[in-house]
C-alpha cells in the first residue's frame, strides 16, 4: 500500500516536502519514521537512543496529532499522510 509522508522547516532539508513510499499492510508510523530516517542517515534527529520518538517531534495522521505511543500502535492504511513537524524554535 502507498502512504504520504510530508515534512516542514529542517525535516523538509532531508526528507523533501512530501514522498510516496510502499509499506506493508501492518506498518506502523513509527517503523515507517525509523525506515526512513536510516535511509537518510538521521535516525537521531527523529528518535533516541533507546528508539522511542523523541518527545518533541509532532506526528500527524491524516490532520490528527499523534503521541509517541500511538505511533507504535496505529496501523497504518492505503492513502495515510503523515506529517513531520520539528521541534518549535526561535523567538
Amino acid at each position: 500500500m502507498k502512504i504520504t509522508i510530508r515534512s516542514f522547516a529542517r525535516f523538509r532539508e532531508i526528507f523533501g516536502e512530501a514522498r510516496t513510499i510502499e509499506t506493508t499492510g501492518d506498518a506502523k508510523p513509527k517503523n515507517v519514521l525509523y525506515s526512513l530516517c536510516e535511509d537518510e542517515g538521521c535516525t537521531e534527529l527523529l528518535f533516541v537512543p533507546d528508539g522511542t520518538l523523541h518527545p518533541h517531534i509532532t506526528v500527524m495522521l491524516n490532520g490528527k496529532r499523534l503521541s509517541a505511543r500511538e505511533t507504535e500502535e496505529t496501523t497504518l492504511t492505503a492513502g495515510d499522510v503523515l506529517v513531520i513537524y520539528p521541534p518549535v524554535s526561535g523567538g
